[in-house]
């Protein structure tokens, strides 16, 4: 457990720590080891469901006072334990660490620390399945390698997680589906034969109690995008007002100074009123097959914060300013073609010029 919890503490810091004073990143900064530990997890399980067989005690267990299903659960109880409290403890450092500022939120960290439950306890249901199919040699290599092909298989239906956008939230719904399949299936680890003799009818036992699970995996998402906050938003006002997410407000004090430096542009430029972070303000507008769609091809301009880098937002906040000095409404419908080579040249390096300028970084000479 000790070498867990170095691996999980490690994982937290060392990745990067841009998720500090934002509860979303925090929680799944936080999540990220689980599926380290899952791996590790899977193998550990699979190793003490075969264990009885590998001692070969299977029948004097049968036959031992206490019934056969307390046993398993004592055995598989420890197995969730040892592999949860080094997850729990990394989610606690980190909530210790972001509680320092404690900025809004604080909802959205739990649902990524549930979600890193789940992870720990599907690894645990994979490695005693296999434990309990397969012979001991081959068990433990099975479940680690199979729960490494699970998280890649599963990447595209939300199983892997490894940011906290503030526009996206753990949705309860799904989570709680996944959570209960999950439960469902570690509960019926509890009542299968123990006798190698009846390794068949713990396959045909196990199918009904898997398939739930693997349904909810495939038809749902955890991650969803949020609500609107409308006029819960935090603005710096300027001759261009930037909003952001109130979760993001430890990035304020560079946006007040990236603001100061927008109002410094020559007239020349032309500011857009408002820009907006990622998913503050959706409109409809009616796509190419004609139908309506909800997103940001109209309203104002929208800017990214990724993982906490001033040159994301620059560069998105200086597009826009080019964008709408050059009176290009959308660069994707743009007619490129129309502009000479020494057209595009130039508008490169005012973007180049503005996206330097606005992080304060001496401007590009080419």
């Amino acid at each position: 457990m000790p070498v867990l919890i170095a691996i999980d503490l490690a994982v937290l810091f060392l990745r990067n720590r841009h998720w500090i004073g934002v509860w979303p990143e925090t929680g799944a900064a936080a999540l990220v080891p689980a599926y380290l530990l899952g791996v590790v997890g899977a193998g550990a399980a699979a190793w003490t469901a075969s264990a009885p067989t590998l001692h070969r005690v299977t029948e004097q267990l049968a036959a031992a006072y206490i019934h056969p299903a307390r046993l398993e659960a004592n055995r598989l109880g420890a197995t969730i334990l040892v592999l949860l409290i080094p997850y729990l403890i990394g989610q606690v450092v980190a909530f210790v660490v972001t509680a320092q500022t404690f900025p809004p939120g604080v909802h959205l960290w739990l649902g990524y620390a549930l979600l890193g439950i789940f992870v720990i306890l599907t690894s645990v249901a994979l490695g005693w399945t296999c434990g309990k199919l397969l012979g001991p040699v081959f068990a433990a290599l099975t479940a680690a390698m199979g729960f490494l092909f699970l998280t890649a298989l599963l990447d595209r239906f939300g199983f892997v997680v490894v940011s906290g956008r503030p526009e996206v939230a753990v949705d309860p719904g799904p989570l709680a589906l996944r959570l209960a399949s999950v439960m469902v299936l570690l509960l019926a680890m509890l009542w299968l034969p123990t006798s190698h003799a009846l390794r068949r009818q713990r396959t045909l036992l196990l199918v009904p109690a898997v398939l739930p699970l693997i349904v909810v995996l495939v038809a749902t998402s955890t991650v969803t995008d949020r609500e609107q906050p409308g006029d819960n938003v935090v603005c710096v006002v300027g001759s261009t007002t930037l909003c952001i997410w109130p979760e993001h407000e430890k990035h304020l004090p560079r946006l007040r100074d990236l603001s100061a430096r927008i109002d410094l542009l020559p007239q020349n430029f032309v500011r857009p009123p408002r820009i907006n972070e990622v998913g503050i303000e959706k409109s409809w507008f009616r796509g190419p097959d004609g139908k309506w769609h909800l997103g940001y091809e109209t309203g104002p301009p929208i800017f990214n914060i990724i993982e906490g880098s001033p040159w994301s937002y620059s560069g998105d906040i200086g597009t826009a300013i080019s964008a709408a000095t050059f009176g290009i409404q959308d660069f994707d419908t743009c007619d490129w073609t129309g502009l000479s080579s020494s057209d595009e040249k130039r508008l490169l390096a005012v973007d180049a010029w503005l996206e330097a300028y606005l992080v304060r970084q001496p401007p590009f000479v080419s």
